[in-house]
């Protein structure tokens, strides 16, 4: 369909008073509280105009957190406007993922909870994001179309409310606005013209690049376009979203031009690559924020961000202050707070005099280490702990959690992919929400020795460190369980479902005489694009081996010959049932397998993904791939919540003992469907370019 008008919201901001506070760990939604915190005065503000502004909401039905979440959000910001002398909310902004898919059930769930709360006074303004088109991918039109039936036909929109004018735009997809340029132009001069003294919201649900937090790496295809458009009118406030980026970094708020505000989620948070767990946090579920935004009646803006976990407004990083982003003159830049001198101006991170990192849970691959926090003039961000040793270094980044509130005083980590029987050097640096880094503490771990472990293998294999060949086997006795999800081990494989002991999807299996030198072999397939995952087990039944002298690396014989991969995956399960793999260890750097062709000699190096993984979508295709492929063990991480649900996000595979493998795949598209692919020789091993002859 055509691209339609659609405007969205511009919120006006406020004054950061240097900042970092956050969510709290509860896992639901706290009652409104009676007591709730008023934005601090300051001078003559008096308010003649405001609107609330969130995206990110993800709502799929009534009873998802985050739509409890959007229920709340009313509540409470009713509750607030109520106690004040200007008592109206005049607008509602939701910048685009206002559902998780863009279907007519998740458009009506949406709506059911804002038409349950929004009062009379309130004009509701949306605009899509691009998962209002992960309904169907090959079809985006398609989302536009359920977008204008369930919600509104307008896909741009400008709307004037009081005078004051919000402006919107939607994305075709992924984050292409080639469509709105023109129109955006046009409408800015027009609000610019009917009153030039006046803040003009502007939304869009992608960042604009290099401007408030994660959108150095998150931000719309055309953003330089945007930027030049909007940079002509100081007075324009832009909000953005995709991101999940946390409200109460400082960095979501920048000025230069124009003023910008990241507008966090109520889902999950997702933020910058380079932490060891990647860019989802441990506990990233307990995010519910949202601006509430207030402009006075000479046109200074100030945005207060809130904290639905808590129920009241975020505090400054010393939790003396409520946080507020402050605009006391749109046009004289002079005033403004939120320019890149306040980074230059920022001091590093420091800790206190009796800082100490206390070492405890040792073990031949990890250890765990505690420390207290460090303090900063804005926020501590983040902490690089480094491990040195003879000929060795590892390097561990985990966020400092300032994204909950209370922050917590102590953090406390598992180092693990340690080598045995090493002793290392620890450092601890803090460092602060603007990349400056303090003085580090330090500290020395030792490993334990491992458990020497001689191979044994029940069945014919041709190399030590063969987890199956297949070989064995005359059939495969299916498990209707999954020990990942929760279920015991019933047979040789699981076929199904990657994130439940679901069967629902349209998997196949079969052993087949063409794997490794026309040895038997697993043949998989599957119908569609739907998401797949292979469980293959250890039984007493097969005699798969469980225990290797070293699992520094899986080797795997395959030919892909005929499939095309979106994204797929290697890992594996451990005696508890917990699942490591690639896919935890998003924006990773240096991710690497390997491949060896089928009657090559030479290794050929390549990188995952972004997400882990590797396939179409990953810009590193294996179709073709005939031969061997290797993937580093260290680089599987565990995946939060499955097996035994003791292990940590970001912790590396660290034992040389397993229950099975993992694989992850789903086709790139729907002309790959049926196509099968072959996996044989599984294989733990310490150097993936020795194969060494097993002899019982």
């Amino acid at each position: 369909m055509k691209r339609k008008v659609i405007i969205m919201f511009v919120l006006a901001l406020s004054l950061i008073l240097s900042a970092c506070g956050g969510g709290s760990n509860a896992s639901d939604v706290p009652e409104h509280s009676e007591e709730q915190s008023a934005p601090e005065e300051k001078g003559e503000f008096k308010t003649a105009f405001r609107f609330i502004v969130t995206s990110d909401n993800h709502v799929s039905a009534v009873t998802d957190l985050s739509a409890k979440r959007l229920d709340q959000l009313f509540k409470s910001s009713y509750a607030y406007a109520e106690k004040q002398e200007y008592d109206k909310i005049d607008a509602f902004v939701a910048v685009g993922d206002i559902t998780n898919y863009g279907q007519p059930y998740e458009y009506t769930a949406w709506k059911s909870i804002v038409d349950k709360n929004v009062k009379e006074e309130t004009t509701v303004i949306t605009v899509m994001g691009n998962h209002e088109f992960y309904g169907d991918l090959n079809d985006l039109d398609k989302g536009e179309k359920l977008y204008a039936e369930n919600m509104d036909g307008e896909l741009n929109k400008h709307v004037v409310i009081k005078g004051y004018h919000f402006i919107g735009i939607s994305p075709y997809g992924e984050g292409d606005y080639t469509a709105d340029l023109d129109w955006l132009k046009t409408e800015l001069a027009s609000a610019a013209a009917a009153d030039g003294e006046k803040p003009i919201i502007t939304f869009q649900h992608h960042h604009i690049k290099d401007t408030v937090y994660v959108s150095a790496e998150w931000y719309a295809n055309q953003w330089s376009q945007l930027d030049a458009i909007y940079s002509e009118y100081s007075q324009v406030l832009n909000f953005s979203g995709h991101s999940h980026g946390p409200i109460n970094n400082p960095t979501s708020c920048y000025q230069k031009d124009y003023t910008l505000f990241g507008t966090g989620t109520l889902a999950y948070f997702e933020m910058t690559t380079g932490m060891t767990y990647g860019t989802v946090s441990p506990h990233a579920d307990q995010a519910g924020q949202f601006y509430i935004v207030e402009i006075s009646e000479d046109n200074r803006v100030r945005v207060l961000p809130y904290n639905l976990l808590t129920d009241d407004f975020f505090k400054t990083a010393d939790g003396s202050k409520q946080l507020v982003y402050e605009i006391d003159d749109l046009f004289d830049k002079s005033t403004w707070l939120y320019t890149s001198a306040r980074a230059e101006a920022s001091k590093a991170p420091v800790f206190g005099d009796t800082a100490a990192v206390t070492v405890g849970k040792v073990t031949s691959s990890s250890a765990e280490i505690t420390f207290p926090q460090a303090t900063d003039d804005h926020c501590v961000y983040s902490y690089n702990i480094v491990l040195t040793a003879d000929g060795e270094k590892k390097e561990f980044n985990y966020f400092s959690e300032y994204y909950f509130e209370p922050m917590p005083e102590t953090l406390t980590f598992n180092l693990s992919g340690l080598s045995e029987d090493t002793e290392y050097t620890l450092e601890v640096y803090p460092i602060d929400v603007f990349g400056k880094k303090g003085e580090g503490i330090t500290a020395t771990v030792k490993t334990e020795a491992g458990i020497k472990v001689d191979y044994v293998s029940k069945n014919d294999v041709s190399f030590v460190g063969t987890f199956t060949n297949f070989d064995s086997l005359s059939a495969f006795t299916f498990s209707q369980g999954n020990p990942v999800y929760g279920t015991d081990i019933g047979g040789d494989l699981f076929v199904g479902a990657w994130n439940s002991a679901s069967t629902d999807v349209k998997s196949g299996y079969a052993l087949t005489e063409n794997g490794y030198k026309s040895s038997k072999a697993l043949s998989l397939w599957s119908d569609g694009r739907d998401n797949q995952g292979l469980y293959l087990f250890a039984t007493d039944a097969n005699g798969n081996t469980t225990a290797f002298p070293s699992a520094k690396y899986l080797r795997v014989w395959v030919d892909l010959t005929d499939v095309e991969f979106r994204k797929a995956n290697f890992g594996l399960i451990s005696p508890t049932g917990d699942l490591y793999t690639t896919d935890e260890s998003d924006y990773v750097p240096e991710l690497y397998y390997y491949y060896l062709p089928e009657g090559g000699t030479e290794w050929q190096t390549f990188v995952h993904g972004g997400d882990g993984c590797f396939g179409v979508e990953q810009e590193t295709s294996v179709k073709g791939f005939k031969g061997w492929m290797a993937f580093p063990v260290k680089d599987f991480t565990y995946r939060y919540g499955t097996g035994s649900q003791s292990g940590t996000m970001g912790e590396a595979y660290p034992l040389n003992e397993i229950a099975g493998v993992y694989m992850f795949w789903n086709y790139s598209s729907d002309t790959e469907s049926g196509k099968k692919f072959v996996l044989d020789e599984f294989q733990l091993v310490e150097d993936y370019t020795v194969f060494e002859e097993y002899k019982k």
